[in-house]
């Protein structure tokens, strides 16, 4: 078994550095190389539940050390993070905040059907302007939810081209906020909506959205 593999099985707290006879290196002193080429390894097999929770559990981890050097070395190049149908808490939502805010770009972040309400998806807000393609679909988000979401829109270092919102919960009234925040976004190209609870009365602002974005290739 690595020595990764023994840090990352130990509880937050018990792992002694200097009862270990040195053979396992500390948390602050595990060799940036070698932490970056296990969590691309497990990014690689995060197919199955048991290997997304290995990348978080590693992310995790990567807080928990508050080595900012580590973690900067070891996800700065991180481009695709996919945690789709794994159940995720307000603190592994924030967990992942600090992981993307140190990535350079996430070209892709699905955390579709992920249980992601209200409070994680505000635990996410201040990193997701950085996702090119960010998925949230199939989440209860609702109205509230949204807000960090046209927050990120806003932002004027967006990088948002792809945004995932089918099912989860939006209104009519939560519609109005997306449309408003896209007046000043300048990065979406797609944009996807399909069941919700959006009635007639928010088809004249999804047509001015078509009309006035003419970056805005496709919406459904």
């Amino acid at each position: 078994i690595s020595p990764f593999r023994c840090w990352s099985l130990l509880p937050t707290g018990i792992l002694d550095p200097g009862g270990v006879s040195g053979s396992i290196p500390s948390r602050n002193n595990l060799p940036s190389d070698w932490v970056k080429e296990e969590v691309i390894r497990q990014i690689r097999n995060a197919g199955s539940a048991f290997g997304k929770r290995s990348l978080l559990n590693t992310l995790h981890y990567l807080f928990e050390a508050q080595n900012p050097v580590l973690a900067q070395q070891t996800l700065g190049s991180v481009e695709t993070l996919s945690f789709r149908g794994l159940g995720l808490t307000p603190i592994d939502c924030a967990v992942l905040n600090h992981a993307i805010s140190l990535c350079d770009t996430i070209k892709h972040l699905d955390l579709g059907s992920c249980r992601i309400q209200c409070e994680g998806l505000q635990r996410l807000g201040p990193a997701l302007h950085k996702c090119q393609h960010l998925g949230l679909r199939t989440n209860d988000l609702g109205d509230s939810g949204m807000k960090p979401v046209s927050a990120a829109l806003r932002n004027p270092d967006s990088k948002i081209q792809i945004l995932g919102l089918n099912n989860v919960g939006l209104t009519d009234s939560g519609a109005e906020d997306l449309v408003s925040a896209l007046r000043t976004n300048h990065s979406l190209t797609e944009l996807w909506l399909s069941h919700n609870s959006l009635t007639d009365r928010s088809i004249p602002t999804l047509r001015r959205l078509i009309l006035n974005l003419l970056r805005l290739k496709q919406i459904g």
